[in-house]
């Protein structure tokens, strides 16, 4: 749970874009995001799971500002279905069952200088499966940087830290977002994101396309390139209210099969 992107948006581009976030919703897998927000917001997601995997996430942040700084606070869960019991040899154990699931709470902070910004998240996070439970704190942050209005640069670690007994999923990407009008008030903007998480084998290389009808709707589309077996296409779309966004993702995956991502950010 603490790797996989959670926001739609993210979802949609297969990750990339931490360059040019546009949802404070964002924060909990990149702590650039809040830069994006300029008023008092609350986003709320859930991801729904193939039958094959049972299980469903939800998280929830909030977004304030204090001067100049971005604040922000989130809480996230995965949680599975009964998962069925076995015996000491690894023989299914006939009516019995067990639960697992994740929690994580978090903290961060960002600003804006000029065309730099930059922002630092920490986390507790803590794991169960039955009575069996791990906890750690862990930390994300970044920087990036807006080049000619067009282009921007930016680069983030997260999850570095310490968690009980366990090895914490550290990773860091890197990546560029370039972004071009169009005509007749569309915006086009595509992603190219280098990702290596420590218990990877090799890099990820996360690309994500975005057109803009006058900050109104959007169209995103992903595809990863790796030999990791995440190959394959993701989408999604946004729409702005007066008082908010709704957004929804799809993405396929071989190890997690089909899921969908809903999102929900209300500005006050």
């Amino acid at each position: 749970m603490l790797s996989m992107p959670t926001a739609p948006r993210q979802v949609a581009l297969s990750g990339a874009g931490i360059a040019s976030p546009r949802s404070e919703s964002e924060t909990m897998r990149n702590p650039l995001a809040p830069v994006s927000a300029n008023s008092l917001s609350l986003s709320f997601s859930k991801s729904e799971f193939s039958d094959y995997i049972g299980a469903s996430r939800v998280s929830m942040l909030a977004h304030s500002l204090f001067r100049s700084w971005h604040l922000t606070a989130g809480i996230e869960s995965l949680n599975f279905d009964e998962l069925e019991g076995y015996t000491n040899d690894g023989l299914t154990s006939e009516g019995s069952s067990f639960g697992a699931g994740t929690i994580a709470a978090q903290l961060g902070l960002a600003k804006t200088f000029n065309s730099l910004s930059a922002g630092l998240t920490v986390r507790y996070a803590n794991q169960n499966i039955e009575d069996y439970n791990k906890s750690g704190i862990l930390f994300d942050g970044g920087v990036k940087y807006d080049l000619l209005k067009y282009f921007a640069f930016g680069a983030i670690f997260s999850n570095f830290g310490w968690i009980e007994k366990e090895t914490a999923p550290l990773s860091v990407q890197a990546g560029i977002t370039g972004s071009y009008p169009l005509f007749l008030g569309f915006t086009g903007a595509l992603s190219a994101d280098l990702y290596r998480r420590n218990d990877f084998q090799e890099s990820e290389l996360r690309s994500g396309l975005e057109l803009m009808y006058r900050e109104v709707f959007a169209m995103r589309f992903g595809y990863p390139i790796s030999t990791e077996e995440n190959n394959a296409l993701s989408a999604g779309f946004a729409i702005k209210l007066g008082f908010g966004d709704i957004e929804y993702a799809y993405q396929n995956r071989k190890a997690l099969k089909a899921n969908h991502i809903f999102g929900v950010s209300l500005y006050f």
